[in-house]
């Protein structure tokens, strides 16, 4: 079984979350491009998304994934692309594009999850026609790198349920 990196924008869903143990920490920026790096050499990297980056009502999901996409490459030499949340299905003889689903991503054990986040600031008023939506823009100091690791089940593993037994008396693990 290939262990992948799987590479989200902002967010995380619970079906992320294995059953049983993970660990999340926060990791540089330099740890982070070697993951992203190291996996693609791999080919154990697959980009997801919450939001269908396609559809025509998600314009400014896929306006802020390119916009991140670009801060990455430029400021951190991070080797990626908004083409690598894209994936092609052969259907008949036909290619059609579309986005991975971050919630059909489960971590198994020794898989990663890497969320890269950011914040926005609003720049002041400069125009009266600037759309309020175009005055928030990122800021490049705020990027966030956070890693979500599911772990080896362990034969020691034990957590009182609220009727005081614990999981593996239940019959939960």
């Amino acid at each position: 079984m290939t262990a992948h990196l799987y590479l989200s924008f902002w967010h995380l869903c619970l079906d992320n979350l294995p059953q049983g143990q993970f660990e999340r920490g926060v990791v540089s920026a330099d740890d982070a491009r070697t993951m992203i790096r190291d996996a693609r050499t791999d080919r154990t990297l697959l980009c997801v998304s919450k939001d269908d980056l396609l559809a025509p009502y998600r314009a400014r999901e896929r306006r802020r994934h390119e916009e991140l996409c670009e801060l990455l490459r430029i400021r951190y030499n991070f080797d990626i692309r908004f083409e690598d949340f894209l994936t092609t299905f052969d259907d008949d003889g036909a290619s059609v594009q579309s986005i991975m689903p971050l919630e059909v991503v489960e971590l198994r054990p020794k898989e990663r999850l890497l969320i890269v986040t950011c914040n926005y600031r609003l720049i002041d008023k400069t125009d009266d026609h600037v759309d309020l939506e175009d005055r928030f823009v990122l800021a490049a100091d705020s990027v966030g790198f956070h890693l979500t690791a599911a772990l080896p089940p362990q034969e020691a593993t034990a957590f009182v349920t609220p009727a005081g037994r614990t999981a593996r008396q239940a019959g939960d693990l």
